[in-house]
C-alpha cells in the first residue's frame, strides 16, 4: 500500500478529528474515562490550529492514503527536568492508524518522521516518550518490535 506521511495544515482539522475520535474510542475500550468531553471537538481543533501548527516544538504528522488520512502521531518536545538529568525530549501522543490500515508500516513511518523532526534544529534531542494505555498488549508489542523500551510504569489508586 502506498502512502505518504506530511506534516498536518491547518485545512486538516476537520478530517484530523475523525482520527482523533478514532484514538479516543481505541483508548476508552481499556478505560471510559478517555471519551472525550462535549466541548471536545473545538477545543482540540483550537489546541491543534493554535499551539501545533507552525510551532516549532510542536506538530503533527499525517499519514495519507488515496486522498484520505489513515494515521496520526502529534510530537511535542518537553523541557528540561528542573531535578532530574532528563533533558530536553520528544513526546509523542495521539499515535494511532486506521484500524483498516494497519499492518502496512504507516505507524513506524510516522514515528519515523517525528524522530527526524525531533533531531533537527532548533529541537535536537535525544530520546522521545510514548505512552500505552493499561492492558493494550498489541500497541506495547509493536512498540517494543520497533526498538522502544518502557521506563515507567503509572500506578492510579480510585479514591472514593
Amino acid at each position: 500500500m502506498e502512502f505518504t506521511v506530511r506534516q498536518a495544515r491547518p485545512s486538516d482539522g476537520d478530517e484530523l478529528l475523525k482520527l482523533w475520535h478514532g484514538f479516543t474510542s481505541h483508548l476508552s475500550e481499556y478505560d471510559e474515562r478517555y471519551r472525550h468531553k462535549e466541548s471536545a471537538n473545538d477545543r482540540w481543533l483550537s489546541y491543534f490550529e493554535n499551539q501545533l501548527v507552525d510551532s516549532k516544538y510542536g506538530t503533527v504528522f499525517v499519514a495519507e492514503h488515496e486522498d484520505e488520512l489513515v494515521g496520526i502521531a502529534e510530537a511535542r518536545v518537553m523541557g528540561n527536568h528542573p531535578i532530574f538529568r532528563l533533558e530536553n525530549h520528544g513526546y509523542i501522543n495521539g499515535h494511532f492508524v486506521a484500524e483498516s490500515h494497519r499492518g502496512h508500516g504507516i505507524g513506524e513511518a510516522l514515528l519515523n518522521a517525528a524522530a527526524e523532526w525531533f533531531t533537527s534544529p532548533p529541537r535536537d534531542v535525544d530520546f522521545y516518550r510514548i505512552d500505552t494505555i493499561e492492558g493494550d498488549d498489541t500497541a506495547e508489542d509493536v512498540y517494543e518490535a520497533l526498538g522502544l523500551r518502557p521506563v515507567e510504569h503509572v500506578y492510579e489508586k480510585r479514591l472514593e
